[in-house]
């Protein structure tokens, strides 16, 4: 087997590394190219000039590179004409565009017409099949690829300037050959399989044998696993990667949730699961300062239907809820907050500790606006 990887940058903020597996056997001539321009180099600081959603994600243009020969950012001239380099090649492999993730070389609509430019379907591309070079699939970084698929654009109509072009400068930072065992860095998602998290992260790009997410049973265990997943790193106080692993399993159980006319019992498991996920993402958020995140997900988890919380649960929400406030100097409000814990939880020294700081806050606050306005009527 032979694998090439890209590492990516999105407006200079790491994102993580593609690898790519090629199709040696179906496409050597433009494996060898592919595999040589990733060796040399050829394809660092390449920019990402086309991010079509649902579709593609193009690049591969080594005429500009950012930092290089690029003035300014965006360029029309990015991609144009099928800029590339070296000579054209024939195509090769012209076999079904038919699932997600696969690498094709792009000729722009003309045969044999193969330098470098080449592209990633993010969706199945019928209209395409027997037109473009397969040479390859993404192997590990899907995350990264759907996280560059979610960039916003300039513009999504074709005969605009800047068409389909990212709004900030997608970059291709590193590339280069890959074996089994280098490293995968990835910061858009956690990768460790603690506890059992094999799975992608979105259910629809596992290619899995054996897993149907039809299948309403299964669904459930594999998004508890993926929540069990994170605890165990929150245990650790990994929390970024908790955090990410949390929002993983959120997403899952949100796509996967079956209705609730059609399976009745599962569908109150999965929102007994989700209702565990958003308690579990206020605490690890809180814990990260990310304040503004913390005070949604406990929103979230207070306006759920057909859920009910314990008591205990609920004053953890409103502890949570105040604190934060309180970390955004947002008293008023946050005291409000934690008095609502409180009743709930009289016993707690937490959010009795927690009241008592703020209400000294906001008690001395309104005494010195007492005094200021005294000054005036003295």
């Amino acid at each position: 087997m032979s694998y090439v990887y890209f590492d990516i940058v999105n407006d200079e903020n790491q994102v993580g590394r593609v690898v790519i597996q090629l199709f040696t056997d179906k496409a050597p001539k433009t494996c060898t190219k592919f595999a040589k321009l990733c060796e040399s180099k050829e394809y660092s600081n390449v920019l990402v000039h086309k991010v079509i959603r649902n579709f593609i994600i193009q690049t591969g243009d080594t005429t500009f590179k950012a930092g290089v020969n690029t003035d300014s950012y965006p360029d029309l001239d990015i991609g144009k004409n099928g800029n590339g380099s070296g000579e054209s090649i024939e195509d090769e492999n012209l076999s079904p565009i038919e699932k997600p993730f696969l690498v094709c070389m792009s000729n722009f609509g003309i045969p044999n017409n193969n330098k470098s430019q080449f592209f990633i379907t993010v969706e199945k591309c019928p209209h395409l099949n027997n037109k473009h070079t397969v040479f390859g699939k993404v192997i590990h970084g899907k995350s990264v690829i759907r996280e560059i698929e979610r960039t916003e654009v300039f513009s999504n109509k074709n005969n605009d300037n800047y068409s389909w072009m990212p709004k900030k400068p997608i970059i291709l930072k590193d590339c280069g050959l890959w074996n089994e065992g280098d490293e995968l860095p990835n910061y858009v998602a956690c990768v460790d399989p603690i506890g059992g998290d094999i799975y992608e992260e979105y259910p629809d790009d596992n290619e899995i044998e054996g897993v149907d997410f039809e299948n309403a049973e299964q669904s459930y265990k594999i998004t508890s696993t993926i929540k069990e997943s994170a605890t165990q790193l929150f245990k650790q106080k990994r929390y970024d990667d908790a955090l990410l692993k949390y929002k993983k399993s959120l997403r899952y159980c949100n796509e996967l949730i079956p209705d609730d006319e059609s399976n009745k019992e599962m569908f109150k498991k999965f929102q007994e699961l989700k209702k565990t996920i958003y308690l579990n993402l206020t605490l690890v958020t809180l814990n990260l300062g990310k304040y503004d995140e913390c005070i949604n997900y406990c929103g979230y988890v207070l306006q759920m239907e057909d859920v009910d919380l314990s008591n205990i649960q609920l004053s953890k929400v409103f502890y949570r809820l105040g604190k934060s406030y309180a970390a955004l100097k947002k008293y008023d409000i946050a005291l409000e907050t934690l008095e609502k814990a409180k009743l709930i939880a009289p016993e707690d020294a937490a959010i009795k500790r927690e009241f008592d700081q703020v209400h000294d806050i906001v008690s001395t606050a309104k005494k010195e606006e007492k005094a200021k306005y005294a000054k005036f009527f003295s």
